[in-house]
C-alpha cells in the first residue's frame, strides 16, 4: 500500500471547494501550496485551537449566573506551526500577501478536511527565517498559522 501525501493549500473561493485544488478544473485564482505539512517535521497541527463556546459565569452575592450560547463555528481557530523546515522564499511571500489581505477569506485544506478561514489578526501567520542556514545559502524558515474558520466546507 502506497501512501500519497497529503499537502496543505490555501485557494481562492471562486471555484467549488475539493480536497485537491492544485488538480482542480478550473484552476483557482490563487494556489498556495505549503509542501512540507507540519506532521513531516517537528511540527504541530490543531483544528481545535482557540476557545470554542460562548458564555460566562457572573459571580453574586447568593451564587453564580450562568450564561450558555452555545457553540458557533466561528469560534473555532486552526492552529498549526512547524519548525525549521524547508520552504521557498516565493511560498512565504505568496502566505503573507494573503495573511495582509485586508478581510480575505480563502479555502484551507488539509487534505482530508477543507475550511472557509480568515487569518486571525494579529499573528494569523508568522514567519522566521534560520539565520544560521541563510549564512550557507538556504533558505530554512520556522512558521506559525492561527486561522479563523468562517465554515467547515468537507
Amino acid at each position: 500500500m502506497t501512501t500519497e501525501q497529503k499537502n496543505l493549500a490555501f485557494y481562492s473561493t471562486e471555484i467549488t471547494a475539493t480536497l485537491t485544488p492544485e488538480m482542480a478544473s478550473p484552476a483557482p485564482a490563487m494556489l498556495v501550496v505549503i509542501d512540507q505539512p507540519p506532521i513531516l517535521g517537528d511540527g504541530e497541527f490543531n483544528e481545535l485551537g482557540g476557545d470554542i463556546g460562548r458564555g460566562s459565569v457572573i459571580q453574586t452575592l447568593g451564587g453564580n449566573v450562568i450564561q450558555d450560547f452555545g457553540i458557533v463555528e466561528s469560534d473555532g481557530h486552526i492552529q498549526f506551526s512547524d519548525v525549521d523546515v524547508y520552504i521557498s522564499a516565493d511560498v512565504i511571500e505568496d502566505l503573507a500577501a494573503l495573511h495582509e489581505t485586508v478581510d480575505g477569506e480563502y479555502y484551507f485544506t488539509d487534505g482530508f478536511n477543507c475550511w472557509k478561514v480568515r487569518f486571525a489578526r494579529p499573528n494569523g501567520f508568522v514567519a522566521r527565517k534560520n539565520l544560521l542556514w541563510a549564512q550557507h545559502g538556504e533558505d530554512v524558515y520556522s512558521y506559525s498559522f492561527d486561522l479563523i474558520i468562517v465554515e467547515k466546507i468537507i
